[in-house]
């Protein structure tokens, strides 16, 4: 895979963990805000169907982005 092609799966990785990770502190902020239980919190965050999907796209270009590497 040319090197171009990497680095743009690096970035997008690098982009969409910056994002997860904004929308779950948001979360976290707003939840002890309003009082809301640790655990609570946590269940919404793993229940979130957008962090689900984000963190289902990151495995994915992860795994794609090693494949690639070690067939290099």
């Amino acid at each position: 895979m040319p090197e171009k092609d990497l680095n743009e799966i690096d970035e997008s990785i690098e982009l969409l963990s910056n994002y997860r990770d904004r929308l779950q502190k948001e979360v976290i902020t707003i939840s002890r805000k309003l009082q809301i239980p640790n655990s609570l919190i946590n269940s919404t965050l793993q229940a979130n169907l957008e962090l689900t999907e984000i963190k289902k796209t990151l495995t994915k270009l992860i795994a794609h982005r090693d494949k690639h590497l070690n067939n290099e």
